[in-house]
């Protein structure tokens, strides 16, 4: 029948039942029980041993693509791994042609090709190559196969395939334990340090980067709190000189009332002591003046046209008058002199003096006119 002709054909094979076509069963109760077996072994490897199994390509370098994921970290490799094996076997030829019954040269040529299968023999040349125990896992938590290199105990992690359907090998790697590079005999390699090192300056700069975030909120908000506290003393600074200025207004209106009074009362005495000055002064007090000569010409129109003035240049005309009298040579045909002027000018009202300015502020016009009579009696005690 036809599977006589296919061993017939395979005959020549070391490796001949890696060639049979993998039966495909239609049993539907069989495929389930296929299904769940896959499903039981990788959760069970997963929370058992805490492996991962890593799906391989299905291209006949199933094998070769499990090592190099392990070895360089990218199944895509796989050539050459493939490469390296067979030119390791080829070298240690006397060893391995041993376990082949056919021609090993024609056997070495076929596991050249990229889409021939791998079997035991070529696990143990990796193994060798690579220093590192190969371990096949089949449905099982232990392996049952284990291929060592050189029959010496290494410390490398192993490398671990899986075993499906007598027909696939896949990867099973162990996510907490780094093995790229084991094997390949570079100097000074520790497994999974550019991993620790890219983790270190990933964390570093997360680190950077979340201090300077909070310095910057720090700053700002320090900012936001001097500019809130800058606003708050303006405020209170306008508020209080607000505040201020409405106290003064109501003490100016407390004020007008007895300003306007005083100014009123000092009105009407100034007239009633200029008409009682004018009335009853003696005229001989006035007489002699007028007819002397010398004293007319110096005293008498000033002082005249003083009382002469309207109220407009009232001020400076008697500011005037004041500087034309003579304080230290008066002559003494003067009948009167600087008593009569004195007398007359202690009768005249704060007005004239210029006091009407400072109504507003009672306190004020009393010091100028304190201080006015004090001038006045300096002088009287000088002549």
């Amino acid at each position: 029948g036809p599977s006589n002709e296919i061993e017939e054909e395979l005959s020549g094979y070391n490796s001949g039942d890696e060639y049979i076509p993998t039966a495909r069963s239609d049993n539907e109760e069989e495929i389930v029980f296929i299904f769940q077996l896959e499903r039981w072994f990788e959760a069970a490897l997963k929370e058992k041993k805490g492996f991962l199994i890593k799906k391989m390509g299905e291209d006949g370098a199933c094998l070769f693509r499990s090592v190099a994921d392990q070895v360089y970290g990218d199944q895509e490799m796989n050539g050459i791994v493939r490469k390296h094996c067979i030119d390791y076997m080829s070298k240690n030829s006397d060893f391995f042609s041993q376990y082949v019954t056919e021609d090993f040269i024609t056997y070495l040529n076929r596991k050249r090709h990229d889409h021939c299968h791998g079997n035991h023999l070529e696990m143990q040349a990796m193994s060798e190559l690579f220093n590192r125990r190969v371990e096949v896992y089949q449905y099982s938590l232990e392996p049952i196969n284990i291929f060592h290199g050189d029959g010496t105990y290494t410390e490398n992690e192993p490398i671990r395939i899986s075993y499906h359907r007598n027909a696939h090998y896949n990867s099973i790697i162990d996510p907490y334990k780094a093995t790229i590079g084991v094997g390949l005999g570079l100097p000074g390699l520790q497994p999974g340090l550019a991993e620790n090192n890219l983790m270190k300056d990933a964390k570093k700069q997360s680190e950077d980067y979340h201090l300077e975030k909070a310095m910057l909120e720090d700053k700002m908000r320090e900012t936001d709190w001097e500019l809130t506290q800058d606003t708050i003393e303006e405020q209170v600074a306008r508020e209080s000189y607000l505040q201020w200025v409405q106290e003064q207004e109501k003490k100016a209106l407390k004020n007008e009332p007895k300003s306007a009074s005083a100014t009123c009362s000092s009105s009407s005495a100034y007239n009633h002591s200029f008409e009682t000055s004018t009335s009853t002064e003696p005229p001989r007090n006035r007489s002699p003046r007028l007819r002397s000569a010398n004293n007319s010409n110096q005293n008498s129109p000033q002082r005249v046209e003083l009382l002469e003035t309207p109220a407009t240049g009232l001020q400076d005309d008697f500011s005037m008058s004041l500087g034309a009298l003579p304080l230290g040579g008066m002559s003494d045909g003067a009948v009167g002199g600087f008593q009569e002027t004195s007398s007359l000018m202690d009768d005249l009202p704060p007005e004239l003096y210029g006091l009407s300015d400072y109504d507003d502020n009672d306190i004020l016009t009393q010091v100028i006119a304190q201080s006015q009579q004090e001038y006045l009696d300096n002088l009287k005690k000088n002549k």
